[in-house]
């Protein structure tokens, strides 16, 4: 996962913004809900900070007016993602991230925003900017409307989480004489991890979907390098494998030690089927 810095937008001004052209019917309704909005994002990062979303359950109860949340939830749908609405703005200026790479999977381009906490079910969270995550739009309906139950079922929130300076994600090339040869993709916690931290990573792995991405990915790139390395002796292959682990593991804004990348190559350089002509077969 891609860690990103936190929005630097006030709910207060996106949500004034966004509910600026609603109809008078509407706009009167939900001027009256402003505080409860913005009281609702301070408790909602506090507990993004603290890695505790899933003891929000009193918030999904607010409001209770079945119009009051039918309102708010459009806001977003209606006020804010439409290129011609008023808090539009905001929508593309969240969506701008580096490379336009989803930071949930790390692989597939930004193409909408995610509700870490779903509007359906948290409607003043609507627009809530720390509550609205870019990503590619196979994540956003991986993800769909789940609510974590506990705090190992909460996944990893690129404004608040940033598992960069640890490796988890692990890669292995499995030969087989029986099939062509594969590279799987799995967590491994380091033995000091934190068992909450490490029970999230595994569930954000599986939520997303990301052994089955990163191996298809994974196998695109030794097809990918195979040529190059047909250049190279046995001992040129291992250098540049090597090389290639360390650039990409260097660069933390694009996930570091936990790239798939990084995983494939440090993989790829340790294996001496692989670096001695294994490569061919991909």
């Amino acid at each position: 996962m891609r860690p990103l810095s936190v929005p630097n937008l006030s709910t207060r001004t996106v949500y004034r913004t966004c509910i600026g052209m609603a109809l008078p019917r509407h706009r009167t309704r939900l001027e009256a809900l402003e505080q409860a909005v913005v009281d609702a994002a301070d408790e909602f990062e506090a507990a993004a900070e603290a890695a505790k979303l899933h003891e929000l359950q009193e918030l999904a109860k607010k409001p209770t007016n079945a119009a009051d949340r039918t309102q708010l939830t459009t806001t977003y749908t209606s006020r804010m993602v439409p290129e011609d609405s008023a808090g539009n703005e905001f929508y593309t200026l969240l969506k701008r991230v580096r490379h336009k790479i989803c930071p949930l999977c790390g692989i597939r381009d930004v193409a909408t925003l995610d509700h870490q906490l779903p509007k359906k079910k948290f409607p003043l969270l609507s627009v809530v900017p720390t509550n609205l995550v870019p990503a590619c739009g196979h994540c956003n309906r991986l993800k769909g409307e789940d609510v974590p139950k506990s705090a190992a079922e909460q996944t990893l929130h690129p404004y608040y989480d940033d598992v960069t300076d640890q490796q988890w994600l692990f890669a292995r090339l499995n030969e087989s004489e029986s099939r062509p040869p594969e590279i799987t993709y799995s967590i491994s916690p380091p033995e000091d991890a934190d068992s909450v931290l490490a029970a999230r990573i595994v569930h954000h792995f599986q939520t997303f979907q990301l052994a089955e991405l990163y191996g298809a990915n994974g196998g695109r790139e030794m097809s990918n390098i195979r040529g190059f390395l047909r250049i190279l002796d046995a001992a040129g292959r291992a250098t540049y494998l090597a090389k290639m682990e360390h650039s990409v593991a260097m660069d933390k804004d694009a996930g570091g030690l936990n790239h798939w990348r990084k995983a494939l190559y440090q993989a790829l350089a340790g294996n001496s089927w692989y670096v001695n002509g294994g490569f061919a077969q991909f």
